[in-house]
């Protein structure tokens, strides 16, 4: 059962963000998007910390480390398009959110040397690659937003 937490916890996180942006006629097709990659990149992490790690660990299976960095990568979407979702503005200040948010991850697994944990590097460059690839994401959600925009206008 213990595996399935996470799962309820997004799915209520998820939701409240949903009613709470709703209420205040914030959810916009662009914030509809962003949160569906954010719930997507949750159950991809949760589902590959929970249950692929645990069975490429008990098999010995060379993944080449995926099984290993699944948190930071898909971790880090999570984290950013939550946070796009709830506080983004849907323009492209949003890249400096972006940029925040990557570098404070950064920072955060940079503690574990600090507090004697287990560092790994791969995790690092998972947060920083899967920070670039949200970058990618959200420029090619901005561009189908502009488009749809200009499309609008062009229809009155």
């Amino acid at each position: 059962m213990k595996d399935f937490i996470p799962f309820i916890v997004m799915a209520i996180a998820g939701s409240s963000v949903y009613y709470f942006l709703k209420r205040n006629k914030r959810f916009s097709p662009f914030k509809k998007s962003t949160l569906i990659i954010a719930v997507v990149a949750f159950i991809i992490t949760e589902a590959g910390r929970s249950f692929y790690r645990p069975f490429i660990y008990a098999n010995n299976i060379n993944d080449y480390m995926v099984a290993d960095m699944i948190g930071n990568s898909f971790g880090t979407m999570t984290a950013i398009f939550f946070i796009l979702t709830v506080s983004g503005r849907e323009t492209k200040k949003d890249f400096a959110l972006i940029l925040l948010i990557t570098l404070g991850l950064v920072l955060y697994e940079s503690m574990n040397l600090v507090f004697g944990y287990p560092f790994n590097s791969n995790d690092i460059i998972a947060t920083v690659s899967f920070g670039l690839l949200s970058v990618l994401i959200y420029r090619i959600l901005l561009k189908r937003k502009d488009r749809s925009t200009e499309s609008n206008w062009a229809k009155r």
